[in-house]
């Protein structure tokens, strides 16, 4: 984890280059966490902890009501404590974790856009297929791809549907 420890050093005033070289990883590479992972937002709102310690410490099997941004931090934290176990801490299999996360959140808008729309949307000549449909389809098969490249299962979670909201 990594971008997590230079999300601290970069709270102690440590600089991209230095926090670059100390991780053994490129200048850009930092750049990206600082985006992809938000530390000026966590930043400002007092985040002065490891982002590791924000996620939440879930038994694997649990039950949720639908929350992405919760449900994302279970996957993730899952996924990488599966790394731990089989000792797999590198920078390498930490960043196929992040693509593998980036793909998950491209599901979730694919899933949200299937649902708004429906799987047949207005075209030219008539209805034609919802262009998500594939590409869901083409996405959970490169999720799959990642995790059998880190040699993980997807974490066991089951989610409760609230149908109370439908009758609003």
């Amino acid at each position: 984890m990594s971008h997590e420890l230079a999300f601290t050093d970069w709270l102690n005033g440590m600089k991209y280059k230095d926090i670059a070289a100390k991780y053994g990883v490129k200048e850009n590479t930092v750049k990206s966490w600082y985006k992809r992972y938000h530390w000026k937002e966590k930043k400002k709102l007092g985040a002065q902890e490891s982002v590791q310690d924000e996620l939440i410490h879930a038994p694997p099997s649990i039950e949720l009501v639908p929350g992405h941004k919760r449900l994302r931090r279970i996957i993730e934290k899952d996924l990488k404590d599966q790394l731990s176990e089989k000792g797999r801490n590198h920078s390498y299999y930490i960043d196929l974790i992040d693509d593998y996360m980036a793909l998950w959140d491209v599901k979730t808008m694919l899933i949200a856009d299937i649902q708004d729309r429906g799987v047949t949307v207005p075209g030219m000549r008539g209805e034609k297929k919802n262009d998500s449909v594939g590409e869901l389809n083409k996405t959970n098969a490169q999720m799959l791809k990642v995790l059998a490249e880190l040699g993980l299962k997807a974490a066991d979670i089951e989610l409760i549907v609230d149908d109370e909201d439908d009758e609003l």
